[in-house]
This record gives C-alpha cells, structure tokens and sequence, in this order.
C-alpha cells in the first residue's frame, strides 16, 4: 500500500504528466510532451533522435494504458494511476519497472549524450512539464547535483527516482525530483 508522501508524490506526478491539465492522462499528453522535447532540442521528426523519443513514450503510454486503465476508456484517472503505482512498487515481480524507464528518460533527457544531464536539460522538462520556471529548476538541480559540478550523472539520477519513488523519508532529495510535490 502507498505510504502517505508516495501519494502525495505521485498524485504531483500524475498532474505534471497531465499536460493538457483535464483530469486524465491520455496519448495526446504523451504526445504533447514528444513534441515539446523534440522543439526544445530542436530534434527533426525524421531523426533516429525523434523516433527513439516517440517509440519510448509511445511504449510507456501503451504499458499505462494496458496495465492502468481499468474501465478500457483509453483515459487513466489518478484513482487508476495510483493503483497502478502501488502495484508497480509493491509487486515484486514488477523487477523494478519505475527504474527501467527512468533510465530510458534518462537517455531522453540526455539529449547531448555526455552521459550525465546538465542545469539546461533538467530545466527542459520543467518546462514541458509546465513544473515551474527555470529558478525553481536550477533551485532544485543544485540540491540534486550532489557534487556541485553542474551535473547529474545516470547513476545519481537513478538513485534520486528510486527515493522519488520509494522514501517515506520528506527529507530524501529525489523527493524533490520532478518539483515541488507540496
């Protein structure tokens, strides 16, 4: 069962994947976000970049919508949404899905492939997202930049989603992860 702060997290969540901000998540919003990436990297449509882009949210939104939407309405409510979360977490023949995609974001978000995501990257998807603006981006980045070297690197942001995810401790950082959840 989710713990108090997980459903505080991931309702926040939910509405940041919300993009047209009508209650459900929906294919058009996955969409809306492709889009929103490939403009903010100025990525063609035609480029392997767009493709693996559209094929990883595409992928996501089909896993969502086969495993989250119950009623086959092709909408997934929070109720579903949180319900999938907490079979997601708590299952453990899940194998760790949340961190699969994370790291398939991650190769997203690290649009120039240096291995690690930067202040201007992080900042990205905030703005997609329509999180906040880039000072609460960079407010946030330099908590997670453990090392203050103006980087996340794939290993650090895997362990700030699993405590995004996972911690019921309000302190741990990758609470803050995908904004202000409060």
């Amino acid at each position: 069962m989710l713990t108090e702060l997980q459903t505080k997290k991931l309702t926040y969540y939910f509405h940041t994947l919300d993009i047209d901000k009508n209650g459900f998540l929906e294919k058009p919003d996955f969409d809306k976000i492709v889009n929103g990436v490939a403009k903010a990297y100025n990525v063609a449509e035609d480029s392997e970049t767009y493709k693996y882009i559209y094929s990883t949210y595409g992928k996501r939104w089909e896993a969502l919508a086969k495993e989250a939407d119950k009623n086959a309405d092709n909408k997934v409510t929070l109720d579903e949404w949180l319900a999938y979360q907490d079979n997601v977490l708590n299952n453990p023949e899940s194998d760790f899905l949340w961190m699969r995609v994370a790291s398939m974001f991650f190769n997203i978000q690290d649009i120039d492939k240096d291995g690690s995501i930067s202040l201007e990257e992080y900042q990205v998807i905030y703005q997609i997202h329509g999180i906040g603006n880039d000072s609460l981006a960079a407010e946030i980045f330099a908590k997670l930049d453990f090392d203050g070297d103006g980087k996340i690197m794939k290993n650090d942001y895997l362990n700030l989603v699993a405590d995004f995810y996972l911690s019921n401790n309000p302190e741990a950082p990758g609470n803050l992860f995908f904004g202000l959840y409060e």
